[in-house]
């Protein structure tokens, strides 16, 4: 059994969808991270960065040491189970490119454009929000040409490096605009094929379980520098 600890964010739907996919036993533990859960002792026991997701494999043969980072869980399971990611040669490393792909770009530069085009306060100055914007906008743009004339990012069939990209391409009119994400068509097909897969259905489902028992953002007491209490969320 894997306890995973985690909220309504992207970053725990990649996570929901391993599991799924997998076919892993798991339960899952809310963290409510707008009444500022993630700060409570016991959640900084499993992650001192306090950010979810966090996991802990509980089987007997396994270490059951929390690992926390999504990347670093999604690469666990992998190798847990050896699927999703090839065991070596060229499209083992293809797709922990594109899985870096998330973690250093579409991953920042997306969760900046939501914190500053939805959280930031009126009378910020525009450059941060238009910079994130225009970073995520081209890292898109890549995206959306790596997946002409193929079905996933990797090889034949789904990897990680899908698994981890997909939660941010889930809504992108919603993100930016009806007409960006139209120009988007081989993106929207990849994100079609993947929102029809039995265990990416099953994984949100679970996750939006999860999301209904947390503080909703709009009811957080944030201040107007995004923080809750002193502390960020």
């Amino acid at each position: 059994m894997i306890d995973l600890y985690g909220s309504g964010s992207p970053n725990v739907t990649r996570i929901f969808i391993a599991l799924e996919e997998l076919g892993l036993p798991y339960r899952a533990h809310a963290v409510d991270i707008f009444a500022g859960q993630q700060f409570e002792d016991w959640f900084g026991l499993l992650n001192p960065n306090r950010k979810v997701p966090v996991i802990v494999d509980r089987n007997e043969t396994a270490n059951q040491q929390p690992i926390f980072e999504s990347a670093a869980i999604l690469i666990y399971l992998a190798e847990k189970t050896g699927r999703l990611l090839a065991a070596s040669g060229h499209e083992r490393y293809d797709a922990l490119q594109w899985l870096m792909v998330q973690v250093t770009t579409v991953g920042p530069m997306m969760g900046q454009h939501v914190h500053f085009s939805r959280y930031a306060p009126e009378t910020s100055p525009n450059y941060a929000a238009d910079r994130y914007k225009t970073q995520a906008q081209r890292v898109l743009g890549v995206m959306n040409l790596r997946l002409q004339d193929r079905d996933y990012l990797v090889g034949d069939d789904l990897t990680l490096a899908d698994i981890a990209l997909f939660p941010w391409c889930r809504n992108l009119s919603a993100l930016f605009s009806e007409d960006f994400a139209r120009t988007l068509t081989n993106i929207e097909r990849w994100r079609q094929k993947l929102s029809d897969r039995p265990s990416v259905i099953a994984a949100l489902a679970a996750q939006d379980m999860l999301r209904q028992t947390s503080t909703k953002p709009e009811d957080a007491e944030l201040n107007r520098s995004g923080f809750a209490g002193g502390r960020f969320v």
